[in-house]
């Protein structure tokens, strides 16, 4: 579902029992039981605690944000869900590691629907042809909006087989880290683009043949109606200026999207 469909609506967690922590990621999230604020149904769900090591408000919605673009392009991402954590909730954690970053993230932080069928893609076997696309579009995404997090180390790609399930988009839209450089990955300098090769999907895809023209159609669903949507829908407390200016430089990429997708085409052919 798009979040500009009429009958969308970000599920809101409110976080009752402590499962376990993913200790190998640099997040440390967590995967706790809650309960829908709407619904009243219970649901687990993996929370990244905003004082994680890499998190913050802004991380936390950057990582939103990069939910609903890849969800209005209609490409698979996890679920994302806003996750409540209470100083009740808090309490549960006493004599655990996470105690402490949690009592220091009371109130929203970015969770998304546990997935249970789904594994970390194995990125040194070959791609069979239903995970090809996936993976090709995912490719693209991360150009889009330029997220280096998706390494030999860190895939940070699900699959059951068939398709590939995107997360962890933390330090995605590189260009608000590095605001003076050039945004445009058709202009940015070889010295700059060690992200783009350093992607792990891109020797399983390189040389691939692949529908550009798709892709670019898709990048029209990001309208005013779109980010109107996500302003709405992303806490307050998480919001910036970086909302804005991510917004203004994805609308450029899209004015001129012919440039990117021939961009698009000289690194995957």
């Amino acid at each position: 579902m798009k979040i500009t469909d009429i009958n969308y609506r970000l599920p809101e967690i409110f976080a009752q029992g402590f499962h376990e922590s993913f200790t190998t990621s640099a997040n440390k999230p967590l995967l706790i039981t809650g309960v829908d604020k709407t619904t009243g149904e219970q649901t687990d769900c993996v929370v990244k605690l905003k004082a994680a090591e890499r998190m913050s408000n802004e991380a936390s919605m950057r990582e939103l944000l990069a939910c609903f673009i890849s969800m209005e392009l209609d490409l698979p991402i996890v679920t994302p869900a806003v996750v409540e954590i209470t100083p009740q909730f808090v309490e549960t954690l006493r004599g655990n590691d996470s105690w402490q970053p949690a009592n220091k993230s009371l109130g929203y932080n970015f969770g998304s629907i546990n997935i249970t069928d789904h594994k970390t893609l194995i990125i040194n076997q070959p791609l069979n042809n239903h995970q090809l696309t996936h993976a090709q579009n995912t490719f693209a995404f991360d150009m889009f909006i330029q997220n280096s997090d998706r390494t030999n180390n860190k895939p940070n790609v699900l699959t059951n087989g068939n398709d590939i399930i995107m997360l962890d988009h933390e330090i995605a839209f590189g260009f608000v880290f590095a605001p003076f450089l050039p945004s445009k990955i058709w202009e940015m300098q070889e010295v700059g683009k060690d992200w783009i090769r350093n992607h792990c999907l891109l020797p399983l895809i390189k040389g691939k043949e692949y529908n550009y023209d798709e892709f670019s159609e898709k990048l029209d669903n990001l309208s005013n109606a779109f980010w109107d949507c996500a302003k709405k829908l992303i806490p307050i407390e998480w919001m910036t200026d970086q909302f804005d200016f991510i917004k203004t430089k994805l609308s450029e990429f899209i004015n001129e999207k012919d440039k990117f997708i021939l961009e698009l085409k000289k690194i995957m052919s």
